[in-house]
């Protein structure tokens, strides 16, 4: 459906364009916030299970938790990988459409480069379910981080999907704007989780 088919059918109903784009806007903050407070229980329980975790049992015998630089190199590519995706925003807001398919390009790429590292640590962690609190945890939040990444992977691939066949310009990035919101939560999320570590 063409922008002007969508602008006539929204006046039809009552509603312009503005109208339309603030409501999907506070339904996808509404969106992340429901999966704050989630990350949030998940951090609280992170924490809560480390402290009740006294005399050396928090990790599972013989085992070393993953090094803090990892985590924080992955956090740096979602960081690196959202602000390649808000240059694209910014660049189709002014008509670019080559910057927007370059930015997109390179974010997803970054993402992927992040799942298959955390995929790999997954399988690659000396211990797995029922080794403790600490590897349940772990596991727990590192899972639910590969979900984020894979959503992250199949919203960039639509926006860029798009992007290729001209779909986005000035005025009409509104898809743009959405899922770049949901990249910096996931990109937020990744920096937060690379501090977890340090606990």
């Amino acid at each position: 459906m063409d922008a002007a088919a969508t602008a006539g059918r929204l006046a039809a109903a009552g509603e312009g364009v503005e109208a339309q784009h603030r409501k999907l806007r506070i339904g996808t903050l509404l969106l992340i916030a429901s999966d704050v407070v989630f990350v949030a229980c998940l951090f609280f329980t992170y924490l809560y299970l480390r402290a009740l975790n006294v005399e050396g049992r928090w990790l599972p015998a013989g085992v070393q938790p993953p090094s803090i630089a990892s985590g924080l190199l992955l956090a740096g590519l979602l960081v690196a990988s959202a602000a390649s995706y808000r240059w694209a925003d910014l660049g189709i807001r002014q008509g670019d459409q080559r910057r927007l398919q370059t930015g997109l390009g390179v974010a997803l790429g970054l993402v992927v480069v992040e799942l298959l590292y955390a995929l790999w640590q997954l399988t690659h962690l000396g211990f797995g379910p029922g080794s403790g609190t600490f590897a349940d945890s772990f596991i727990v939040l590192t899972g639910y981080h590969v979900v984020h990444l894979l959503l992250v992977i199949l919203l960039g691939g639509m926006v860029l999907n798009r992007a290729r066949h001209g779909r986005y310009g000035p005025g009409r990035a509104i898809g743009v704007e959405l899922v770049g919101y949901v990249w910096y939560w996931v990109a937020l999320m990744a920096v937060a989780m690379a501090l977890l570590a340090l606990v």
